[in-house]
């Protein structure tokens, strides 16, 4: 037994020259993401111009999403009276209005964000044997999927709503029968008239570095959220495994003692993890479940709307963004409720192994194992809701509660 774990060991040791690249398949997605943002981690022999130019990236940033906001609100909310425009207008601002809270919440979970990127790479850097790599990179792969498929839907339904949809929607034309120039995000400027050259050019331009800066801001924190929880599961597979050879040991050189040691120092390593994933996103997803909740009913709204005027692009980029915002909530909750259940399986695998062959205090120091995975550390929005399926049904007929509420207001 010891000469075949040697031997596992051996052929690991020559088939594990990539760690690096390993490191950089699991993390690659997310640094794509966050870099243009100015909130990827830099290390610790960055210069300071990197520096100085990550700070400018961010308040860069923060001014595109205030250029949103600010003439959007006024026009909304100062200039506008008619209370249907108003009602279409809102449901743009307040997209606007959860991207600079997420991207606040990113900036300022910068320290969170690079100890579990440092935790992560620590982990892989850790692994000791083939099988526990393949865990790995299973759960990697599933990370680096869902961050992409977040991110296409994401920026697809934002390259239809910024660039496109304003110029196939019907012209519109002022008091003085002057056709209106289309923007992708209308608003009211006090000091210049938008409609005019080269203003027009400009804002435009800055609404499409807008729509990326917030479009990325949402796919930025979806990504983080399944990679790291895809982590966990992993390591929490990991355990499992462990749990599983721990009476018998098969392959595994420890002692008993040895065993137990590693099974317990995974165990309160990955609910530190766990932990400090939780950190970094309650905050996020506590907007991202108020958000989607508002925008799905503002959005389910608009879609009426341009299926009784029969307007095809409206009703394909109303749907594009629809989905998009369905699929970033379930997605949330779906990783919530993974993470529940890994962590309970956790409990169920202690409890199912022949522990009764085990010395009597080594079989009572698995009763911590059991107890801590019956109040698993879930991924919560603002600590007040748990993201799992049942919640994400919840969000659903929320939003469709508010829609029907909606209807309601507007036929009056």
């Amino acid at each position: 037994m010891k000469q075949k774990a040697l031997a596992n060991s051996k052929v690991y040791q020559e088939n594990n020259n990539s760690v690096e690249k390993d490191i950089e398949y699991a993390i690659q997605v997310n640094r794509w993401l966050l870099s243009p943002l100015g909130i990827w981690p830099l290390s610790s022999k960055s210069n300071l111009l990197k520096k100085i130019i990550q700070y400018l990236i961010i308040i860069i940033c923060s001014l595109l999403l205030i250029f949103i906001i600010v003439p959007g609100s006024l026009l909304t909310y100062v200039k506008i009276k008619n209370s249907a425009i108003r009602i279409k207008l809102t449901g743009a601002l307040s997209f606007c209005v959860m991207a600079i809270m997420k991207y606040y919440s990113l900036v300022s979970g910068r320290k969170n964000i690079s100890n579990c990127i440092q935790h992560l790479i620590s982990d892989w850097v850790q692994v000791n044997s083939l099988s526990n790599r393949e865990i790995m990179l299973n759960y990697a792969q599933l990370g680096r999927f869902g961050s992409i498929i977040c991110a296409i839907f994401m920026y697809g339904g934002g390259l239809f709503y910024a660039g496109i949809l304003p110029h196939v929607s019907p012209s519109v034309k002022n008091e003085n029968n002057v056709t209106i120039r289309p923007i992708a995000y209308p608003s009211y400027f006090l000091i210049f008239d938008p409609q005019q050259s080269p203003a027009y050019e400009i804002v435009y331009s800055l609404h499409c570095y807008c729509a990326f800066v917030m479009h990325s801001v949402t796919s930025a924190a979806c990504s983080l959220a399944v990679v790291f929880v895809m982590h966990a599961c992993g390591q929490l597979d990991i355990l499992i495994a462990w749990l599983n050879n721990l009476v018998d040991g098969n392959g595994n050189t420890h002692g008993i003692n040895g065993r137990f040691s590693e099974i317990i120092e995974q165990h309160t390593k990955t609910l530190r993890f766990i932990a400090s994933t939780e950190n970094v996103l309650c905050e996020i997803c506590l907007v991202e479940v108020i958000g989607c909740t508002l925008n799905i009913c503002f959005l389910g709204y608009y879609l009426m709307l341009e299926w009784e005027q029969s307007d095809a692009i409206g009703i394909m980029t109303y749907t594009i963004l629809l989905i998009s915002f369905i699929f970033n909530i379930f997605l949330f909750c779906y990783i919530g409720e993974l993470l529940k259940a890994k962590c309970s399986e956790v409990g169920e695998t202690t409890f199912m192994i022949d522990w009764y062959r085990l010395p009597e205090r080594k079989a009572l120091g698995l009763t911590l194992t059991i107890a801590t995975a019956q109040n698993p550390i879930t991924i919560t929005a603002g600590k007040i809701f748990d993201l799992s399926l049942n919640g994400f049904c919840t969000v659903i007929r929320t939003s469709v509660t508010y829609l029907n509420l909606l209807r309601t207001f507007m036929l009056e």
